[in-house]
């Protein structure tokens, strides 16, 4: 058990109570984790046997890197207590490539924050002396931004503030583009100022880390098999391959009564946490908790972002690596993240050899690319994206020679995985408590003051833990969902001084 944990062991026993979890994505894991170590029983119902928020996932691929960064305070926090953070590979350099076919390498040295990635910026070949001053700009109006002011840009998008600090379109489009994307799957105009202020502050500019991206060398199904095997330790339970087909309420109490699982079970708790995608909690609310609760009135509104990622098996005729570096991120085209994934395994565990939608990939180089913005390819049939996606990719890639073959590619698609960071989003993302006592909502979609990511993720899950733990107390006392939240990265005491 982690430090963090033990602390937390028991900490309020007064609290111990049964609390049913739909769904066992990182919000859910995350809530799960604090409440056992509150002493609290945990259920989790999950409907997928491969466990995780994707329900497409098909022969251990995903439609996102299992990654971070180290400005991702919750979630490694969270990695810490259930042990796997030490499957983590921390890297401190960004590779940066395009269709010029530069790669760029953005890294941190030893130099103070916020000065620290300043001498990697000016050796990038892709950028002019003059925009290389712009971006050095830009960095420095989003050091002048103070947490207040930070808030009052949630109905502007980012572009537009960049555009308002004299950044010129070629820069947004080519640099400030790749880093919003890389880290939350939107583009400038796409995502509130307030979100991309945020994420370069406190991921580029408050230390010397914060920008570092760690990736996980387990798959995301071993992930969650950890996650609930830790669950289980602390008297947790997985009711997994069914889901949850209606929930009852009880308009008279405003509490959820119980809920109906697809396998005819009924299952009743002190509290329900939903983790799961927010149209999915739509179908499954009545219309009487929709009266009763404004949390629910607002999720027909919500704007959702689909998650594309397309594996890809190669193979050359002299087998060279096709990549050597870990990750590239693309400045050019609608291709955000490659990451390599390494030599596919000869053979699976018992024996046979591995293969892809019946097709045999051992020993093929494994790339796995992310769509930055998956409305481009929504439309698209899976040929039609691998085609254009392979072909963007050879623009970027010159490794990728015409000699180098697909000997398969599979397309994973979440079609409701995560809501818009867009502007003026926020006041639709719910609290985790409401009107209805007991049903507390979880999901990186949901009211976190941060963009939906896996960081997201957790933090609600850890807000939603504290709106258990704080059920009972009077109507009257203010409850805080953040007690439970891991501080954000802290700056530097020259970046203090220098923002003011």
């Amino acid at each position: 058990m982690s430090d963090h944990a033990a602390a937390d062991q028991h900490a309020h026993p007064e609290t111990a109570k049964h609390v049913v979890i739909i769904g066992d994505g990182h919000a859910g894991v995350a809530a799960a984790v604090r409440l056992a170590d509150h002493g609290c029983r945990v259920t989790i119902v999950e409907s997928s046997v491969h466990m995780g928020e994707s329900q497409t996932s098909h022969e251990a691929t995903d439609s996102s890197q299992h990654a971070l960064m180290r400005l991702c305070t919750n979630q490694c926090d969270l990695y810490r207590r259930l042990g796997v953070i030490r499957d983590i590979k921390w890297q401190k350099t960004l590779y940066l490539t395009g269709e010029d076919g530069i790669i760029d390498e953005f890294t941190g040295d030893d130099l103070p924050a916020p000065f620290h990635l300043a001498r990697s910026l000016f050796k990038m070949k892709r950028f002019t002396w003059a925009e290389k001053r712009d971006i050095l700009r830009g960095f420095l109006s989003c050091m002048q931004v103070s947490r207040s002011a930070r808030r009052r840009l949630i109905n502007e998008s980012f572009r537009d503030w960049l555009l308002s600090m004299n950044q010129p379109v070629h820069v947004i489009d080519k640099f400030w583009a790749a880093i919003i994307a890389g880290a939350c799957n939107q583009l400038p105009r796409q995502i509130s100022a307030a979100y991309g202020v945020r994420i370069i502050q406190e991921g580029f500019l408050h230390n010397n880390t914060a920008h570092q991206i760690g990736f996980s060398n387990i798959s995301r199904d071993e992930f969650h098999h950890r996650c609930l095997e830790a669950i289980a330790r602390h008297g947790g339970e997985l009711i997994e391959g069914t889901r949850v087909d209606r929930i009852d309420y009880d308009p008279a109490t405003k509490e959820v009564t119980d809920v109906h699982l697809t396998d005819g079970r009924l299952v009743t708790a002190d509290a329900y946490i939903t983790s799961i995608p927010f149209r999915r909690v739509a179908e499954l609310v009545t219309d009487e908790m929709v009266r009763d609760d404004a949390r629910l009135r607002l999720l027909e509104q919500i704007e959702g972002v689909p998650v594309i990622g397309i594996h890809f098996f190669v193979d050359s005729p002299d087998h060279h690596d096709v990549m050597t570096r870990s990750h590239l991120l693309f400045t050019d085209g609608p291709i955000r993240w490659v990451f390599n994934k390494g030599r596919a395994r000869g053979e699976s565990e018992d024996g046979t050899a591995w293969t892809i939608g019946g097709v045999d990939v051992s020993g093929t180089h494994h790339l796995h690319a992310i769509v930055g913005h998956a409305e481009d390819y929504a439309d698209l049939t899976d040929e039609q994206i691998i085609e254009e996606a392979f072909a963007e990719m050879r623009l970027c890639m010159p490794s990728l020679t015409e000699d180098v073959s697909v000997v398969e590619a599979h397309v994973v698609r979440e079609t409701r995985a995560a809501s818009s960071p867009r502007p003026g989003g926020s006041q639709l993302r719910p609290q985790p408590a409401g009107e209805i006592k007991n049903l507390i909502i979880a999901g990186g979609w949901a009211s976190t003051g941060w963009p939906t990511t896996m960081e997201g993720g957790v933090r609600s899950g850890y807000r939603a833990a504290a709106a258990v733990l704080a059920m009972g107390q009077p109507d009257d006392e203010p409850v805080n969902f953040n007690t439970l939240l891991i501080p954000d990265v802290q700056p530097s005491n020259l970046y203090k001084a220098m923002s003011g």
